[in-house]
């Protein structure tokens, strides 16, 4: 049978008609089983490399989900608010504007930001805080590790040096300095309050408090006035690394002392202060999970989008890495950010046992934490050693 070219042109294109019909068919048939969730983070600040990793998560495991899962769409947006309670209140607020499904905070002051999650209520926005803490009874959950349990450990650290290296050794006093980063913020509610609850109870300890604003110049500055007016001090705490960072500098400015002649403990462990650790001049850090808190938190919301409060943990468990899976297989920088799960195991706990400071209670999903020293500094299971450009 003879067939003319212009049947075989027809046959031709009735074919890939029906190819394309099919293939709008199952497109529009995907579009309409898949579900469009867009969440919000609003960022306390992005000024070190713990906070980039913080955001980056937040964004990387987001479309990650939207590549992995046929039946969810993310889209994301983000603030951060350079440590300005005000702004973020404002950016937060405005998150909540745009139409967002979904809140994740990182607030900067445990009491201001009861207006954001008011505003969040009033709205229908659930709201998850992941870093930092707010009083109110509105967020579905916290994710963290417990910055008040931390900085109280590194106080106790501190006092264990201050018996065991400083004269008279076997006593508890000696002189501290602790660089806070103003009444009010939250690391100094919460690492402040917890380095106090281990170091007060001894009378012959006495902490010098200098506010820096969380500033590595102001460290730096103020550390360097406590020394020209004659205090010697035995030990530093700081709530945060780049504070940490100005002490060690104001050590190696000043005439006569060093910081390997000081004890010096801080919240936080990103690159500069893991190198300084690893040349003895930071004695311990505290890591977090920064790469972890947002996906949890991503993880929660969206289950709480889909199915509501019975996707909620309870109150009591404790969470394995073989209950929660964050990893996603795929790699950001060259590398799986989720790969060893140091997040777990997490406690489910009352945000009432975090801090007498919290009166509103809601869910705290406590997370793991690592202290640094010169044996683990240079880990690579630590944040601090992932590889973020321009850092």
């Amino acid at each position: 049978m003879n067939i003319s070219k212009k049947t075989i042109v027809a046959i031709t294109l009735v074919g890939l008609l029906t190819v394309a019909l099919t293939a709008g068919f199952v497109q529009s048939a995907k579009a309409q089983q898949e579900e469009t969730i867009f969440l919000g983070l609003a960022a306390h600040a992005v000024r070190n490399s713990w906070e980039d990793l913080y955001v980056k998560a937040f964004n990387w495991y987001c479309q990650d989900l939207s590549k992995k899962r046929d039946d969810l769409n993310v889209r994301t947006t983000w603030t951060q608010a350079g440590y300005n309670a005000s702004l973020q209140v404002t950016q937060a607020r405005r998150l909540i504007d745009m139409g967002i499904d979904g809140l994740i905070i990182s607030p900067w002051n445990v009491q201001a930001l009861r207006s954001v999650m008011d505003y969040a209520e009033e709205k229908g926005v659930p709201v998850i805080t992941t870093n930092t803490i707010v009083n109110s009874n509105y967020p579905l959950m916290f994710v963290g590790y417990g910055a008040r349990r931390g900085a109280r450990q590194l106080g106790e650290r501190i006092v264990d040096y201050l018996k065991t290296e400083v004269e008279p050794v076997g006593e508890i006093k000696g002189t501290v300095l602790e660089l806070s980063s103003g009444p009010g913020t939250s690391e100094d509610v919460i690492r402040g309050g917890g380095f106090h609850e281990a170091v007060d109870q001894y009378e012959d300890v006495n902490v010098v408090t200098k506010v820096a604003e969380s500033m590595r110049g102001q460290a730096k500055t103020k550390t360097l006035n406590t020394l020209r007016s004659g205090r010697e001090i035995d030990a530093v705490f700081t709530q945060n690394g780049s504070m940490g960072l100005g002490a060690n500098a104001a050590l190696n400015t000043y005439s006569g002392i060093s910081p390997k002649d000081v004890y010096i403990a801080t919240v936080d462990a990103f690159p500069d202060i893991l190198e300084e650790i690893g040349a003895g001049n930071i004695d311990v850090g505290l890591d977090q999970p920064p790469a972890f808190y947002n996906p949890i938190a991503v993880h929660y919301m969206i289950e709480y989008i889909m199915e509501g409060e019975k996707a909620l943990p309870d109150f009591g468990e404790t969470i394995t890495s073989e209950d929660l899976e964050i990893r996603t297989g795929e790699k950001h920088l060259k590398v799986d950010p989720w790969k060893e799960p140091i997040w777990a195991p997490a406690k489910i706990k009352h945000m009432t046992e975090y801090s007498d400071q919290i009166t509103e209670d809601h869910m705290w999903f406590q997370t793991n934490a690592v202290f640094v020293t010169e044996e683990n500094y240079d880990s690579p299971l630590l944040w601090g050693n992932f590889p973020l450009p321009g850092w």
